[in-house]
């Protein structure tokens, strides 16, 4: 399965770099086989490592994974659910949070807003 990822810029040095990018993955990897996967591949290693990657499929999060301790939201969903089920296409983006007290915040906000 081919997929589209673009994603945050996660300093000043790193948003002189292009970063969306074409990956093959199997037909049955899961959110957290993918974060796993583009860990070593894509996503770039930050000091400290407690940051958090949220997956997003057209401005819906679909997962989140903490660097720090490993562990996932939705890491068991099929990737291929996520696509077949969007009446859009493959593309995908991360969204960069400097620490998961910033990712939980983020939430604290948008709910602020209804």
């Amino acid at each position: 399965m081919h997929i589209l990822i673009d994603r945050d810029a996660v300093c000043a040095g790193d948003d002189m770099n292009h970063h969306r990018e074409e990956f093959t993955v199997p037909e049955d990897i899961t959110i957290a086989g993918l974060l796993e996967f583009l860990e070593f591949k894509y996503i770039p290693f930050i000091a400290g490592n407690d940051v958090v990657w949220a997956l997003y499929h057209h401005d819906v999060e679909a997962g989140a994974y903490f660097t720090k301790n490993r562990s996932f939201i939705n890491g068991s969903i099929p990737l291929s659910s996520i696509i077949n089920n969007s009446e859009t296409d493959n593309e995908f983006y991360l969204r960069y949070y400097s620490s998961p007290d910033r990712y939980r915040k983020h939430f604290i906000n948008i709910a602020n807003l209804d």
